[in-house]
């Protein structure tokens, strides 16, 4: 193993680092979507945001990793803040710097490795943003592309932690603006649709969080044949976050997008993703699953924008075939100009279930205990004879977090197919 030297200018970078306040704290959602993101998008187990400190590296936000620092002597990060360019080990097990690495050799088992160096607001490389992966692999042109998109948008959220230390302030505002938004969260729920019975059958549960939040979904026939359905989840919280859902919900509901077969989940996805760019709506972007029922054909068509996957089960309650979790690997919707968008398609049968929701609906923590990992609610929701309807899921992930208040809002769409 060869440890990375320590850069000369490492005291300056440290006390740029420091003065970010960030080491130890609490996790931020801004930074654990980006790394859940990615996680998604790239196909790998691992990603996460490493700080280096001065005998350490530590991770503000990690997807897929038991721990939250090692060792600054032992880590890959720290050979890739020496670099304005990112750092890509396709096998660490090939690579004289890390074969005999305790990283490589035990837990977490890394052979592969990405790591793009990250600077603070002032310029200094603080740490990196990293993939990795349990077997040896390589990054095409496109994907160290959005690698490094996705590196600019820590940077960007780096440099708004000073302006986070400001917003203490303003505590003793917000009791009033708490209920506005709770009015606000009142009327959001208004525009949501009827349960659905029929030949397609829909129940659903939308249970908000303490704060105004950005999920919305909705469905409908698009003419006879074809039924669309929906769910979208706007990064953060509050009034932007919730006007930008209103917002593409009423492109969706009112298929008012240009030069668009809302018949096609891939280019619906393309054309939100052109017309709701980040820079121009707050620097938020979202989340989606949109998918088309084609009735005379018994099949789905469907495009994930970043989104947790739905979960099909298909025959009879008794008898179901294995479960099938529908994710195609695109990129969340606003944050690429131009990006490409794939559709999947799944044969359906007349006894077909499908669960769709938001990551809110899994993503809860129980004080001493990890996060719910989100085969944890598919294993819940495929089990036999399975939940009785969403409100008794939301229940179950009340109980994980034994509290009725969710960090998060909670989606989740129970669509039965009988045409």
């Amino acid at each position: 193993m060869i440890a990375a030297p320590i850069p000369l200018d490492d005291a300056e970078r440290l006390e740029a680092l420091r003065s970010l306040d960030l080491l130890d704290t609490a996790p931020e959602e801004r930074f654990d979507r980006i790394t859940r993101v990615l996680s998604l998008v790239m196909d790998v187990p691992m990603a996460y945001i490493s700080l280096v400190d001065s005998d350490r590296q530590w991770f503000k936000s990690s997807c897929g990793l038991s721990r939250s620092e090692t060792a600054r002597d032992v880590s890959f990060c720290g050979h890739a803040i020496l670099s304005d360019e990112p750092l890509v080990v396709p096998d660490a097990a090939e690579d004289d710097r890390f074969c005999d690495n305790p990283l490589v050799m035990g837990d977490p088992f890394v052979r592969f490795y990405a790591g793009y160096p990250i600077a603070g607001p002032g310029g200094q490389k603080v740490g990196t943003l990293c993939i990795a992966d349990h077997r040896p692999r390589d990054l095409e042109p496109a994907q160290l592309e959005i690698f490094g998109e996705m590196a600019r948008l820590v940077e960007r959220e780096l440099g708004l932690t000073e302006v986070a230390h400001l917003q203490q302030e303003l505590i003793a505002s917000q009791h009033y603006l708490m209920r506005e938004l709770s009015q606000a969260a009142e009327y959001v729920q208004t525009l949501l649709p009827e349960p659905l019975d029929g030949q397609i059958r829909i129940r659903w549960t939308f249970h908000p969080s303490s704060q105004l939040g950005g999920d919305f979904f909705g469905y409908d026939w698009i003419d006879p044949d074809h039924f669309v359905l929906y769910l979208l989840d706007v990064s953060g919280h509050g009034v932007g976050a919730a006007l930008l859902s209103i917002s593409v919900a009423n492109a969706l509901r009112g298929r008012s997008l240009p030069n668009t077969d809302f018949r096609d989940p891939a280019m619906v996805l393309a054309r939100l993703n052109d017309a709701f760019p980040m820079e121009r709506h707050g620097e938020k972007y979202f989340t989606i699953w949109y998918g088309v029922y084609d009735r005379k054909n018994q099949r789905l068509t469907y495009a994930n924008g970043g989104h947790p996957p739905p979960l099909l089960l298909s025959g009879p309650s008794a008898d179901r075939t294995s479960p099938v979790a529908l994710s195609v690997g695109n990129f969340a919707v606003g944050i690429i100009p131009g990006v490409e968008f794939h559709a999947g398609v799944v044969a359906l049968d007349r006894f077909s279930k499908l669960f769709i929701f938001s990551d809110g609906a899994y993503e809860i923590k129980k004080p001493g205990r990890s996060m719910m990992r989100l085969e944890e609610l598919m294993d819940y929701l495929a089990s036999v004879p399975g939940p009785g309807g969403p409100d008794e899921v939301l229940r179950f992930a009340q109980k994980y977090g034994e509290s009725d208040s969710l960090a998060d809002d909670f989606s989740l769409i129970e669509v039965d197919i009988r045409a």
